[in-house]
């Protein structure tokens, strides 16, 4: 317990108190969805990695 309190203090990561009781892996889903959401994290990577339409459309479709 006192490894995780130090993480989630150095991540700075507040939990709420029912969820500080859990262990294992319920903990572990919880830290990560508080630290890393799925959808914003996705979304970001979208939109800084895939070309727009207009460039893409360059190569992808003969003209």
């Amino acid at each position: 317990k006192d490894e995780t309190t130090k993480l989630l203090e150095t991540l700075k990561i507040k939990l709420a108190s029912e969820d500080r009781d859990k262990e294992g892996k319920p903990l572990l889903k919880v830290v990560m969805r508080t630290w890393l959401p799925a959808g914003d994290t996705l979304f970001h990577m979208i939109t800084i990695h895939l070309p727009s339409p207009v460039t893409a459309q360059k190569y992808r479709a003969e003209m």
